[in-house]
């Protein structure tokens, strides 16, 4: 008998405790459909879930309205009614006011719809996509009428100017080093760019960089650069490039490049006992460039091959740029892989070689501190990233060179600063002391 009650007394606890410790019922009831819920804060998430499920089959105005609320138990329930009109079939996209070579461009930039239901999800795409070109201003919504939609973009009448400056000290003489750019965006038409560049890498090297670019010839997916460049080295040469290019844009993401470049090489006394020489140059080059999507996971390859022939003279020069950005919430990742090789029968010359370290790459080091005719390299930046970026970062190297292996660390701070971003970095070779750390200030040195 005993044993009985005990037994009853447990089933009677059990119970209550599940009274008292039962967790509640959440239920979304959307147009017949039952739909549970962790939790309360999460039924909104699952209403608007539903509504961009109907944007995506060819309703873009939806509407979700509570029309009832009940409770049986612990559970509760919460009916929505759909409000949504008839489907939207889209088969013209406008972008604004653009000319008929100006729509050429604006419709590479973006993947377009083909013709059929609104498709909501492809919309946010399409903006998204038309946000990341650095060449236009874009709002944040879309209109539609009868079988258009309608994007709301307009060209930036932009003018950049990029800086960046450090100082250096040397036995017999110190003083600021570091570039200058500008660039005007959009000259005259969507997709026109000039630009010009001064650089002080060193004390004793001056250089500047020309150039004009005219997009989309003849409507066709066809650009055309002019460039011309000089640099001063340390009195012991100039070198004058002349450079004209023809991209061929393959698609939205893709560029095909051709360059043609006449240098002409000019020696001092000093120089000609150094050996460099005094000759012209013809140099041609294939490039191929590649950017994905836009997106929390993207990225970007650059892959540049040439040869550079004078009389009695062949040099071949390879270069790869590539670039993956991870982003989630507020934190991130930038992972670079770099590397160049440059080979000849011949002695390689100064301009020929590659010339590494300063504020974009080996940030414990100056600017062009190592000079070589091969490397590999990453830079990984990790941390913060919302409007300011709080980072750190390491930068390594493989290369022909006495010192072939180097390791920088360091950290970094952003700011946005009207169109453009100040960046100011510490970074430290690992092969030096803490004392030997650089300091490098930047305007605008790239989407960090």
């Amino acid at each position: 008998m005993i044993k009985r009650l005990n037994i009853i007394a447990i089933l009677i606890i059990t119970f209550l405790a599940s009274l008292l410790f039962a967790e509640k019922g959440y239920f979304c009831v959307i147009e017949k459909d039952t739909l549970s819920v962790n939790t309360e804060n999460a039924l909104e998430s699952t209403v608007d879930k539903y509504i961009v499920s109907l944007g995506d089959r060819g309703f873009p105005h939806v509407e979700a309205i509570l029309d009832a609320y009940v409770k049986k138990g612990e559970n509760e329930y919460f009916h929505y009614r759909i409000d949504k009109d008839s489907k939207v079939m889209i088969d013209t996209v406008v972008f604004g006011d653009y000319s008929p070579r100006e729509i050429s461009l604006l419709s590479r930039y973006i993947t377009l719809p083909e013709s059929g239901p609104f498709h909501y999800t492809l919309v946010r795409d399409m903006i998204n996509e038309l946000k990341a070109n650095t060449l236009l201003n874009v709002e944040d919504r879309a209109d539609i009428y009868k079988n258009g939609l309608r994007l709301y973009t307009d060209a930036k009448q932009d003018i950049r100017f990029d800086a960046i400056a450090s100082y250096k000290q040397e036995a017999d003489r110190q003083g600021v080093i570091g570039n200058i750019s500008l660039e005007l965006i959009n000259l005259g038409g969507l997709g026109r760019l000039a630009s010009f560049y001064w650089s002080r890498p060193t004390l004793g090297v001056n250089s500047i960089d020309l150039s004009y670019t005219e997009p989309y010839i003849f409507n066709k997916p066809f650009s055309v650069k002019l460039a011309f460049s000089q640099r001063y080295q340390d009195s012991l040469y100039v070198k004058r490039d002349l450079d004209i290019s023809v991209l061929y844009h393959m698609n939205q993401r893709s560029d095909f490049i051709i360059n043609y470049v006449n240098e002409q090489i000019s020696t001092t006394t000093v120089g000609s006992d150094s050996g460099f020489v005094t000759q012209n140059r013809s140099g041609s080059n294939l490039s191929l460039f590649w950017r994905s999507k836009p997106g929390n996971i993207s990225g970007s390859v650059n892959l540049t091959s040439g040869l550079h022939f004078a009389l009695n003279q062949r040099v071949s020069r390879s270069e790869l740029t590539a670039q993956l950005k991870l982003r989630r919430s507020i934190l991130g990742a930038n992972i670079n892989l770099l590397g160049g090789y440059v080979a000849s029968k011949d002695p390689i010359a100064l301009y020929d070689q590659f010339k590494l370290g300063g504020a974009n790459f080996l940030r414990g080091a100056y600017f062009e501190q190592y000079i070589t005719n091969a490397y590999v390299g990453w830079k990984i930046e990790a941390g913060y990233f919302r409007r300011a970026h709080l980072f750190a970062f390491y930068d390594g190297v493989i290369m022909q060179h006495e010192n072939p292996i180097s390791h920088h660390l360091g950290v970094g701070f952003s700011l946005p600063a009207g169109n453009n971003r100040l960046t100011l970095a510490l970074g430290v070779n690992l092969q030096e002391s803490i004392q030997q750390a650089k300091f490098h200030l930047s305007w605008n040195m790239g989407d960090l």
